[in-house]
């Protein structure tokens, strides 16, 4: 994940972009169902509910576009969990943590 806290402007349209690797390489994304988003706050953001929010097809290899900006989620710094879903992994596998700060 990423080294750097990704910035979340709420309101705004800005988004930022991750690369999910496995042992140094890109993951194919191409059978992926839905993704959660788990913030240490306990609120999570599913990409069921939330489509516009998530992008893995778009992209590069491994890439997931996240476009958080109208979350409600209050302002802070968290560490979120990734949880990426397919028909063979339906319980999920966790991709570690975004350290991610929300402003206001």
């Amino acid at each position: 994940m990423a080294a750097n806290r990704e910035i979340i402007y709420i309101g705004r349209n800005n988004r930022f972009d991750v690369i999910l690797k496995e042992d140094g390489t890109a993951v194919d994304l191409s059978g992926v169902t839905h993704i959660n988003v788990v913030f240490n706050s306990g609120t999570s953001v599913s990409s069921v509910a939330r489509s516009t929010w998530f992008d893995w097809t778009s992209g590069a290899s491994g890439e997931v576009r996240f476009s958080f900006g109208g979350t409600t989620v209050t302002p802070g710094y968290y560490d979120a969990e990734v949880l990426v879903y397919d028909v063979v992994n339906t319980s999920g596998i966790n991709w570690g943590t975004i350290p991610i700060l929300i402003k206001g």
